[in-house]
């Protein structure tokens, strides 16, 4: 399976009860760089530079939200300014979600609805797929999130993009094979 094949797969835009997960455009740049540049989000992630400046929106806009090699959608209430990211690309050939939200909105609920419905759609498009996530290790809040929508830790290792540090790795068995361990139960 190449990412182009699960990139066309996937919608353009999707609702949740409350939140809309939509394409990241030029007018969010004010409000990427503004929740982005957050020293607690950078302490988080991986691969968040600090301080996130307006060129690091751009690039992130340009080549990542609408390159091709991931897919990456905004986490909004329903019609209203950008409150995070979610996203899928591949990594080492398997889909892997990537996602953050503005520290303002940690806590809410919010992060397992956006990922829960990111991997609705996932599984809709592409089935047959396991679904792989990562996390730093001293990200408990992550962890406890990936595990809260159904990721299991699979394993651990050294991060490749924050030198010192260690991430878990998650997976998510496709959904076909959750449909046939359910049935053999």
């Amino acid at each position: 399976m190449t990412f182009n094949t699960i990139y066309r797969a996937m919608p353009l835009r999707f609702l949740t009860d409350t939140l809309e997960l939509r394409p990241i455009e030029l007018a969010d740049l004010a409000d990427l760089v503004q929740l982005a540049n957050n020293k607690q989000l950078h302490d988080v992630l991986a691969r968040m530079p600090h301080p996130y400046t307006s060129e690091d929106g751009l690039y992130f806009i340009n080549d990542i939200a609408n390159g091709t090699d991931e897919r990456v959608w905004a986490i909004c209430q329903r019609n209203g300014p950008m409150m995070g990211v979610v996203g899928i690309h591949l990594r080492d050939g398997n889909p892997e979600i990537g996602y953050w939200l503005g520290a303002e909105h940690w806590g809410q609920g919010i992060g397992s609805q956006a990922i829960g419905a990111l991997m609705d759609e996932f599984d809709i498009a592409v089935p047959d797929l396991e679904l792989y996530a990562r996390c730093l290790k001293s990200n408990l809040a992550s962890k406890a999130l990936l595990e809260k929508v159904g990721f299991e830790v699979t394993g651990e290792g050294a991060s490749n993009d924050k030198p010192g540090e260690t991430v878990w790795t998650f997976t998510r068995p496709a959904r076909d094979d959750i449909y046939e361990q359910e049935a053999a139960e």
